[in-house]
C-alpha cells in the first residue's frame, strides 16, 4: 500500500482507530530517543520523558478517556519542544544518527497528538500518515507491524506493540527513562 492509499484508508476510518495506529507507531519508536544521550548527554533522556508524556496524552484519547483539547495541544507542542532541544544540541555538538532517529521519534509523537486534535477526518489522516512515515523512516520497526495495525483498523484488535518481543534497543530506552526518575509531565504516569 502506498502512503497516498494509506491516507485514503485513514480518512475513511474511525478517528480513534487512526489515532491508535499513529500512537502505536510513535510508541514503538519513542525509546530510540534515549540513544541520543550517548552523543548529546543526559538531557536526551529528558527529551524521551517529554515524548512519553505526549504519548500518554494521546493514549488517553485513543482509549476514550477524558482529555481536553488543550492537553492535546500541549502534547503536540511538548514533542515539538523536545525536537527543538535536540536540534539545538545537534547544532552545538554536531549531527548524529542517534539525533536523526530522535528527530523521527519527536515527529511521530507530535503527529500522533495532531491526529487527536485535527478538525476533521482528512486532516487527521494526513497527520497519521506523516507520523507513521516518520516512525517507518528510522528503519527500526518492521513494516509488517504497520501492516498488521492497518489490517485491524475496523476491529481494533491491535494486539501487543511487539508481538515477537520488544527489541533490546527499545527496552533499553525505557529502562534509561525509568532509572532517571524524572517528574511526570502532563499528568503522565
Amino acid at each position: 500500500m502506498t502512503w497516498n492509499e494509506l491516507e485514503a484508508v485513514f480518512a475513511g476510518a474511525d478517528r480513534r482507530a487512526v489515532a491508535e495506529v499513529a500512537w502505536r507507531a510513535a510508541k514503538r519508536l519513542a525509546p530510540v530517543v534515549a540513544r541520543a544521550a550517548d552523543v548529546y548527554g543526559p538531557d536526551a533522556v529528558e527529551w524521551l520523558n517529554a515524548v512519553a508524556a505526549s504519548l500518554a496524552a494521546t493514549e488517553r484519547f485513543v482509549r476514550g478517556q477524558p482529555v481536553s483539547r488543550f492537553t492535546l495541544d500541549l502534547a503536540a507542542d511538548i514533542a515539538r519542544s523536545a525536537a527543538t532541544a535536540g536540534a539545538n544540541a545537534a547544532r552545538m555538538l554536531g549531527p548524529s544518527k542517534a539525533g536523526e532517529d530522535a528527530e523521527l521519534a519527536f515527529a511521530a509523537a507530535a503527529f500522533a497528538a495532531d491526529v487527536c486534535r485535527a478538525p476533521n477526518a482528512p486532516r487527521a489522516a494526513v497527520f497519521a500518515v506523516q507520523g507513521v512515515r516518520a516512525a517507518d523512516a528510522a528503519g527500526l520497526i518492521p513494516r509488517a507491524l504497520l501492516d498488521t495495525d492497518v489490517a485491524h483498523l475496523t476491529d481494533r484488535g491491535f494486539g501487543p506493540l511487539w508481538p515477537d518481543g520488544e527489541p533490546d534497543w527499545s527496552a533499553d530506552g525505557w529502562r534509561r527513562l525509568e532509572s532517571a526518575h524524572l517528574p511526570a509531565l502532563l499528568g503522565g504516569g
